[in-house]
């Protein structure tokens, strides 16, 4: 048996992406107050977002209901990334594996022609085996060949480049199918996940 954890469809993706398109991205890379101040709940309440911790990376519930969290290196300031959890599916028993990678498979182009309605065409898409696999736009989008070959992460990504307005993100969607997948003894998942990543700027190791 299958299960799908998130309660997520990909008209949620993109209903996330558009409530993600217009916000002032400098603000959002400056990062949250600590929690529990005026300040912070101002500045949750600016889109609308529900905090759901005071530790660590900040969570937020959307307006729309999805999760939203803010990549500081578990402090809160300045923000590095945003993660989104679009899609995960989990097999009760290896002998579900077959149909984890079936299922993916199919949920993929969905979930895709979802962000790209938002979005608009990828600068590039494709799985992990594809011949013309692009370098890493960010140095923490994913890992290099030789990773990629070996451990097929990610399995299959899409990423639009940063956008002409001062600190518009690279956005990636990539899916991810864990190696327990590829066993006949271990129960296996897969996720699609979004993520926007801070410019890296030239001179400090980012761009």
């Amino acid at each position: 048996m299958l299960t799908e954890t998130t309660g997520r469809t990909p008209r949620d993706l993109a209903t996330e992406l558009a409530g993600l398109r217009d916000v002032d991205w400098p603000w959002v890379w400056t990062g949250p107050p600590q929690g529990g101040s005026p300040e912070f709940r101002e500045w949750c309440a600016r889109y609308g977002w529900e905090p759901r911790n005071v530790e660590g990376n900040l969570d937020v519930r959307t307006r729309s209901g999805g999760e939203l969290t803010f990549g500081a290196g578990g402090f809160w300031n300045p923000v590095d990334r945003v993660g989104l959890l679009a899609w995960h599916l989990d097999a009760d028993a290896a002998g579900d594996n077959p149909q984890v990678v079936a299922t993916a498979a199919e949920a993929w182009p969905v979930y895709l022609g979802a962000a790209e309605s938002v979005l608009g065409t990828p600068t590039w898409t494709g799985p992990w085996d594809s011949s013309d696999f692009p370098d890493a736009p960010h140095e923490s989008a994913w890992g290099g060949r030789d990773f990629r070959l070996q451990t097929r992460s990610p399995y299959r990504v899409a990423y639009w480049a940063s956008g002409g307005r001062p600190g518009q993100p690279l956005v990636v969607l990539d899916q991810s199918v864990s190696f327990p997948t590829w066993t006949e003894d271990t129960a296996g998942s897969s996720m699609i996940s979004l993520t926007a990543y801070k410019p890296q700027v030239a001179g400090d190791g980012r761009r």
